[in-house]
């Protein structure tokens, strides 16, 4: 919604993440900058999470895109049963790739209808490095990120905000300027953490994996192109 604002940062910082809804359209920024699309599964799970049409404003956006974006998906209750149809569809469109995330709570909200428990992420951790094994490195999702997201794993020795790498690292701010904790905004519950950042970060340097590192490239480097898996199946 405020152009000029990517449009400057473009020309001022080394790379530039911008997340967007798509249904404004991607115009073009220079080669700094990437475009990260949010969507939410296909048509009908995402139009329910997002508001009617915004799917086919946002894969509209893609088409039409000057550079291919990354498509962003955060996985919820409503939309874990359809992650291999969504995988599937958006490999079929000009894209970059696809970054994972998890849906993270409010302090205090134990019955959101959004939320997996962290015990129940361990089949959707390993659907998704099933889709990783099929298509490659279009799916930004490794066995190191895995590892950050798994309570087994090295999850417990992050999910705080003392010891969150993202947030010791960033400012963040509302829209009004205002500074607030996290990405997620003050209130968001460091137990039950799902973001991506955190996940993609330290599973690229801690310990550095290269495949991870791969990921993070993807992100931050706009002409960095993932190897796709030849015969793959998308449609």
């Amino acid at each position: 919604m405020r152009p000029k604002v990517c449009e400057a940062a473009a020309r001022i910082f080394d790379s530039v993440l911008i997340f967007t809804n798509g249904t404004l359209g991607l115009f073009a920024l220079g080669r700094r900058a990437q475009w990260i699309v949010s969507l939410d599964g296909p048509r009908r799970i995402n139009d329910e999470i997002r508001g009617n049409g915004t799917y086919d404003k946002a894969v509209r956006s893609i088409m039409e895109a000057s550079r291919p974006p990354i498509v962003h998906i955060t996985i919820s209750r409503l939309n874990e049963a359809f992650v291999e149809d969504f995988v599937e569809d958006m490999l079929a469109l000009p894209i970059k790739g696809i970054g994972f995330s998890f849906f993270t709570p409010n302090r205090g909200e134990e019955h959101n209808e959004y939320l997996i428990p962290l015990q129940e992420r361990e089949h959707i951790i390993k659907r998704l490095l099933s889709l990783r094994r099929r298509f490659g490195e279009q799916v930004g999702f490794t066995e190191a990120i895995a590892r950050q997201l798994r309570v087994d794993g090295d999850y417990l020795s992050w999910n705080s905000y003392e010891r969150c790498p993202v947030s010791r690292g960033l400012k963040c701010f509302r829209s009004d300027g205002t500074v607030k904790l996290c990405t997620y905004g003050d209130d968001a519950d460091c137990a039950r953490c799902g973001c991506a950042a955190v996940s993609a970060f330290r599973g690229a340097f801690h310990p550095p994996n290269y495949e991870s590192i791969r990921v993070v490239f993807g992100l931050l480097l706009p002409g960095f192109i993932p190897r796709a898996k030849k015969g793959n199946g998308a449609k």
